[in-house]
């Protein structure tokens, strides 16, 4: 039953609502405080320990979801064709199942152009070529382990040791199919990116970054004697910066009205009435905000 309703409220929110193009995907948590092998914890999340579901969403507004297994992983991947031995081109494609959430959840909207942001969980040289043949755009940190071009990891290894700040160094892949770089901030970041061009910044105000780490003196010699300067920015990061918390943001207006009483019994209602619920007050809430009410919106009118 909880299935078919889950279901059902995502069939429903494409009749009302059509997402933009620019989505993000991430893991959301449903507060769950009894014993259970399916639970989890997420230091990070707004809701650190329940269970997990895995999300695309946007600005908040939850677009399309997968159910997480404990020690199973993710259910209901669209099946990929396995590699045999010695079939290198297979072995060259194939995605981990945390990849394939991404690919799913994308199969899951309606036939447009998105654009998808990732954090290094999800982003891989793999996964980002596999989005481009299927024509989405793709934005995202990643780690050292994502096939990334080994100079910039050497870069990593040394923490930008003797890098300015801002200073960016942009691989493309041998195919030129995903654009690599690793970016000089208060830490050195690696970036994969299919839907900017390499040069490409903005200028955004920037705080001086506060701290005695190492990284934030070095970082702080750009700014002088100011509190706040105007800086370039590659356009990517810019983007991701903004676009990055578009499932955080779900979570986080989803706990301002959890019970206050433990759940620690019968799984099945916490996914049904503190998410699946919950998903349809917060949906409902958002899309009455963007459809530019008539009422004054005050910042405590969700709780």
């Amino acid at each position: 039953q909880v299935d078919r309703w889950s279901k059902h409220i995502q069939e429903t929110g494409d009749s009302i609502h059509m997402p933009g193009s620019v989505l993000t995907a991430d893991e959301a948590m449903v507060r769950f405080t009894g014993r259970s092998l399916e639970t989890t914890t997420i230091p990070q999340k707004p809701t650190p320990t329940g269970y997990k579901v895995w999300v695309l969403g946007q600005s908040g507004y939850f677009v399309r979801w997968l159910w997480h297994v404990h020690g199973r992983g993710p259910c209901g991947l669209v099946p990929q064709q396995c590699s045999r031995q010695g079939d290198e081109e297979l072995a060259e494609e194939y995605l981990t199942p945390t990849q394939r959430v991404v690919t799913t959840l994308l199969t899951l909207l309606p036939l447009a152009v998105y654009h998808v942001f990732l954090d290094n969980l999800f982003a891989s040289i793999k996964l980002f070529k596999a989005l481009r043949s299927s024509q989405v755009g793709a934005t995202g940190t990643c780690r050292k382990d994502s096939g990334v071009d080994e100079l910039l990891v050497a870069e990593k290894d040394r923490e930008g040791k003797g890098i300015p700040w801002g200073q960016m160094h942009w691989i493309p892949t041998k195919d030129g199919k995903v654009n690599q770089f690793s970016w000089k901030d208060n830490a050195l970041v690696l970036f994969l990116i299919t839907a900017f061009r390499e040069g490409n910044q903005v200028i955004r105000s920037r705080r001086w970054p506060a701290g005695s780490s190492a990284a934030n003196r070095v970082a702080r010699e750009v700014f002088g004697s100011e509190v706040r300067k105007d800086l370039r920015v590659p356009s990517g990061i810019d983007e991701y910066n903004h676009h990055t918390n578009g499932v955080d943001t779900g979570d986080q207006l989803r706990s301002y009205n959890q019970y206050s009483w433990p759940i620690g019994r019968r799984g099945w209602q916490s996914i049904a009435w503190n998410f699946l619920l919950k998903v349809i007050f917060v949906n409902s809430f958002l899309l009455q905000i963007w459809g530019e009410p008539e009422w004054k919106v005050s910042e405590s009118q969700y709780q």
